[in-house]
């Protein structure tokens, strides 16, 4: 078993030849598994919840009960709490995407992800154990590709909504994590997804209580807080990385929406000590 106390991951490799296995499912832990070979099933469940490898299977925490994994079963597992997870995910609009996906279970069939999933959860466990510099950060990047991994693996199982089905605002969603540094405008993401600026304004309104545009400021101000408070970047440099050709225009756009500017932001949240560890702690 691999752990970092600090970012609470518990790795291990699942080895089981000759006897059941069983993991302990922890409420305030999510739970990672890639099963390679083997069968299992999720004791507690009211009709004890079974699967077979290989197989990808994403535990949201708030679950108790035991993961039985049968002898001759083979892959990884991961047990991961809130700030762990929540530091892997890009502060992007893809963040809050994979967030919302992270908050229910998921069982997806891991037919031709096997080696490269399972390297990076190899990776991982060695970066955990080894005195590397900056081990940490490796960790969470590459914790981070195994949750946008498993993001696109259930995004190519599930049929694809069309706008008529609800899934209209979901695509503007991913298509903002795409686009949000080239600055596209409201219009130029109607056009990609085939529907009028109206049609788009109205649906992402019913669903998330703004506008297309009140949501595209708030994205770039979620990434400039993240740069701010989390690196060592210049604030002309994190203009020009968000996608600004003038520093001084990302400066007032801050200022107008959080306050306060760019510098005096970073300068307040330095002097709490504290950065954000969870999907919403920002500010």
């Amino acid at each position: 078993m691999i752990s970092d106390k600090k970012a609470q991951i518990i790795a291990r490799q699942i080895r089981s030849p000759l006897a059941d296995t069983t993991y302990a499912l922890a409420p305030s832990q999510s739970v990672l598994l890639l099963l390679k070979a083997g069968r299992g099933k999720i004791d507690g469940e009211p009709d004890g919840l079974r699967f077979d490898a290989p197989r990808a299977m994403w535990l949201s925490s708030g679950r108790r009960g035991q993961l039985r994994l049968t002898s001759g079963s083979r892959g990884e597992i991961l047990h991961l709490n809130d700030s762990a997870v929540a530091r892997a995910l890009p502060a992007t609009a893809l963040g809050d995407e994979l967030a919302q996906m992270l908050r229910r279970d998921l069982s997806e069939p891991l037919s031709g992800h096997e080696e490269r999933m399972t390297g990076w959860m190899r990776n991982l466990r060695e970066e955990l154990s080894g005195s590397e510099p900056a081990a940490e950060i490796a960790g969470e990047h590459l914790l981070s590709l195994l949750l946008i991994q498993i993001w696109r693996i259930a995004r190519k199982q599930r049929p694809r909504s069309s706008a008529a089905t609800g899934g209209l605002v979901q695509n503007f969603v991913q298509l903002v994590g795409l686009h949000l540094r080239d600055h596209w405008k409201v219009a130029d993401y109607a056009t990609a997804l085939g529907v009028s600026r109206d049609r788009l304004g109205s649906a992402v309104r019913r669903s998330m209580g703004r506008s297309p545009q009140a949501y595209l400021h708030e994205a770039l101000v979620r990434e400039a807080a993240e740069l701010l408070t989390n690196s060592g970047l210049s604030v002309a440099q994190i203009a020009f990385r968000l996608g600004f050709s003038d520093p001084a225009y990302f400066n007032r756009f801050f200022t107008r929406t959080q306050g306060l500017s760019p510098g005096r932001f970073r300068r307040k949240m330095a002097s709490r000590g504290t950065s954000p560890t969870s999907f919403s702690a920002w500010p």
